[in-house]
């Protein structure tokens, strides 16, 4: 047995078991969340007060659970534990009904789960293998567990897709034991350095304007996660290729992140940013114009996941550009904590105009504030020190 654990740990099989798992996770949660809760009987507007929950808890909780990742350097451990979380208030999640306790079980899984972010990114920026062959197993695994999720809710009961919730999270857990990070420090008989103050943050210049840039960028990316299936059933699309548009979409990732050694350290983060944002852009003004399904489809499928799979990765190569080193989750943490508040309040105001102007004025709103964050863009230094991709 141990020597069978001795070739697991740090065997690229277990960084697959994390990744696939972790994002098979989410997806089998989240990814049609909506369907679920609409189908249990929740008004349009329970559901809304419930998903919000998502937002208001991972505030508090992604950077506190960043901080004492940065704190202990227990990453496995403190992922295990938020891991068996998330699948025994999954279970619980299922027998309720109830508009609050509803409320409260999705604030505490998907805090829980974005909480695990920050912590995998790291993972996979720190690791002996690329971060591209790694991640890309987790745009296979959330694209398989949205497929799972759709076909769980259409044909089984609603225990039977938070039970698959359970089993992805153990193996989760069983891929994060294994994994190790890229040459761990000696040790040494000098003092250890101390850790840089949290305030270091807040006098940092050019990481307040990234993350002003990263909270337009995730509030305008959430709010076309949650109302992209509503756009194209108005436009005539049926709801059994609702979920296979998505499907695709999130396919096209792969190659972006299977070749992300080729351009990511190749290119400024500044540089990827405005990329970024005028991707977007392009897709929400076509959003926002076109009443052809066959183009909204089409550019869904080939732009939807681009922009936003791209933005997460410059948001590890601006953390760890902009930042010193022992405060890299703890950046990454503060930075989705606050992208939540960001999307919660967009959602909310996107709502209001959805149902007073229409979707697709909707979506040239999105367009404008997305032309703004390009604007805030170019006030980022273009440097381009630390090699993270390749």
């Amino acid at each position: 047995m141990k020597t069978l654990w001795r070739h697991y740990k740090g065997s690229y099989f277990c960084y697959i078991l994390t990744f696939f798992f972790y994002f098979m996770a989410m997806a089998l949660f989240s990814s049609v969340l909506s369907v679920y809760l609409t189908d249990i009987g929740k008004s349009a507007a329970e559901m809304s007060f419930i998903i919000s929950a998502s937002g208001l808890f991972s505030f508090a909780m992604v950077p506190a659970v960043g901080y004492l990742n940065d704190l202990t350097r227990r990453p496995r451990l403190i992922s295990g534990l938020l891991l068996l979380g998330v699948g025994l208030l999954g279970l619980v999640f299922a027998l309720c009904r109830g508009i609050w306790a509803l409320f409260l079980l999705d604030g505490l899984i998907m805090s829980f789960i974005n909480s695990i972010m920050p912590i995998s990114e790291r993972m996979a920026g720190q690791s002996k293998y690329r971060y591209g062959v790694l991640r890309v197993w987790g745009t296979l695994g959330y694209a398989v567990g949205a497929q799972c999720a759709g076909l769980a809710v259409q044909y089984f009961p609603p225990m039977a897709l938070f039970a698959g919730l359970l089993i992805s999270c153990a193996l989760t857990v069983l891929g994060f034991a294994g994994t190790e990070e890229k040459d761990p420090p000696a040790p040494s008989q000098s003092p250890r350095p101390q850790k840089p103050p949290l305030s270091s943050l807040v006098q940092n210049r050019h990481f307040l304007l990234y993350v002003l840039a990263a909270c337009l960028f995730a509030g305008c990316s959430g709010v076309n996660m949650n109302l992209a299936p509503i756009l194209l059933g108005r436009l005539g699309v049926a709801t059994g290729m609702v979920g296979t548009v998505l499907f695709f979409s999130t396919l096209i990732e792969i190659p972006l992140i299977l070749f992300s050694h080729k351009y990511m350290d190749k290119f400024s983060g500044k540089a990827l940013m405005l990329t970024s944002f005028a991707i977007i852009t392009v897709q929400f003004l076509f959003y926002g114009i076109s009443t052809s399904p066959t183009v909204v489809v089409a550019v869904m499928v080939l732009l939807k996941a681009v922009a936003s799979t791209l933005f997460q990765m410059i948001t590890l190569k601006m953390v760890r550009n902009l930042l010193p080193s022992a405060l890299t989750t703890t950046g990454l943490s503060v930075i989705n904590s606050l992208n939540s508040v960001s999307t919660i309040l967009l959602q909310n105001a996107g709502g209001l105009v959805t149902d007073r102007f229409g979707i697709q004025i909707l979506y040239l709103c999105l367009a404008v504030l997305t032309g703004l964050g390009m604007l805030l863009a170019l006030g980022l230094p273009a440097g381009n020190r630390e090699k993270v991709f390749s």
